[in-house]
């Protein structure tokens, strides 16, 4: 089977660069309609068959839009709130006629109080598209994260808060403190052994090959 990252990049004709601008705008508009809560917006961009899998939810995106599965808990009244955002590097596009994988390298960073210290955790991730064009509109088929490494520091330099070690043998490596954020105040993880990672190579290999399909289907 044919992969999708050996599809041919660059000296591509004028119209398949429109193309693969197009889907560039709309994977990157997704992360921020994501970061700044602009669901309406957000769901535009997707198809009504849609399908997404994060760290915490898995299934069609009019749930994952309209009835997330999990809240965060109420905050404190005078407590700011928890930032997150994704900052992106660089988006990739393998194209093929009306189907298209698109790859979105980024940091996902976060602001977050554990216990009684603020931190500030990133994480290195590629968000990974499935988008078809219908109709002559393009819209997102599937959302996957594939997550790589993360680290987290505390926001003062006179903070004394540490993780257990013994704490972290639960999780993942490619997210140990994304994982204890989440735990700590969000109702925890959900489909961890399946996540995307290279700590598992068999979970890429799964994601890649099945989106590989996909497009040597069009």
């Amino acid at each position: 089977m044919k992969m999708f990252y050996e599809l041919p990049m660059a000296n591509l004709s004028d119209e398949e660069m429109f193309e693969k601008m197009r889907i560039r705008e709309l994977v990157e508009y997704d992360r921020y309609c994501c970061d700044y809560s602009h669901k309406q917006e957000e769901r535009q961009l997707w198809h009504e068959d849609g399908q997404l899998f994060t760290t915490w939810f898995k299934g069609p995106v009019s749930e994952y839009l309209g009835n997330p599965t999990i809240m965060p808990k109420p905050w404190p009244q005078g407590e700011p709130h928890e930032m997150h955002g994704h900052r992106i590097n660089n988006t990739v596009v393998w194209l093929k006629g009306t189907r298209a994988i698109a790859e979105v390298l980024c940091f996902l960073n976060f602001r977050s109080k554990l216990g009684v210290e603020w931190m500030d955790s990133q994480c290195w991730c590629r968000m990974h598209y499935r988008v078809e064009k219908r109709a002559g509109r393009w819209g997102i088929l599937y959302f996957e994260g594939i997550y790589e490494k993360d680290r987290m520091d505390p926001v003062f330099t006179d903070s004394t808060f540490q993780i257990p070690r013994t704490e972290l043998t639960k999780y993942r490596p490619i997210n140990w403190n994304m994982a204890i954020r989440r735990d700590a105040f969000m109702g925890g993880l959900k489909n961890a052994d399946q996540w995307a990672g290279a700590d598992h190579p068999e979970t890429l290999k799964r994601l890649y090959d099945e989106s590989s399909r996909w497009l040597a289907e069009e």
